[in-house]
């Protein structure tokens, strides 16, 4: 059975963190529903790029994620923490020891925010560190912990989105993906 994916897109979302992850992941044959925060499926990303996200995220209540991963960007960041079905969706992915991820300035906002940080170390994007209550990985472009993982940002989304990968579907799909993206690993 494909992995399935939750890529959750608020206005003003980071446009290569998003897409990123869609690409990576729908390259190894995964499920990745690309849903809205909000009432339209037409999302504006913060560089005014304009995606149609597959549903609402309110459309995804019932449903099991194998990973649910956070763009950043400014306001999208802070867009996906007022979500109290987001919230409620990434605390239940945390309960039931499910993967979750975050880059840019969502760790910082969004999981720090709602207590999906407790006890794990992230980093994020440097102009979010402050509102880490550990910054001791802030410097790191990706870090695993546990069943989170936090992303620096827009120049580590590839790294980001393979590095998932790997933990999703093995090195082997990992090396498959990169390989066909030309990227050496």
């Amino acid at each position: 059975m494909a992995k399935r994916i939750l890529v959750p897109l608020a206005e003003g979302f980071e446009t290569i963190e998003a897409l990123s992850l869609v690409d990576v992941f729908r390259r190894a044959g995964a499920r990745v529903d690309l849903a809205a925060v909000g009432e339209n499926l037409q999302v504006t990303s913060s560089h005014r790029v304009k995606v149609a996200a597959d549903m609402l995220l309110v459309d995804c209540i019932r449903e099991k994620y194998d990973l649910i991963a956070l763009p950043g960007g400014i306001p999208g960041a802070e867009n996906l923490k007022k979500s109290e079905i987001l919230a409620t969706l990434l605390k239940n992915q945390n309960s039931e020891d499910k993967l979750y991820a975050a880059i840019c300035a969502s760790p910082a906002l969004v999981l720090e925010h709602h207590g999906l940080l407790e006890g794990k170390n992230a980093t994020c994007h440097p102009g979010f560190v402050d509102k880490l209550k550990s910054p001791a990985h802030a410097g790191e472009k990706v870090v695993v912990d546990k069943n989170c993982v936090t992303g620096k940002g827009a120049g580590t989304s590839i790294e980001f989105a393979l590095e998932l990968l790997k933990i999703l579907m093995g090195e082997d799909k990992m090396r498959e993906v990169a390989k066909g993206m030309a990227i050496e690993r």
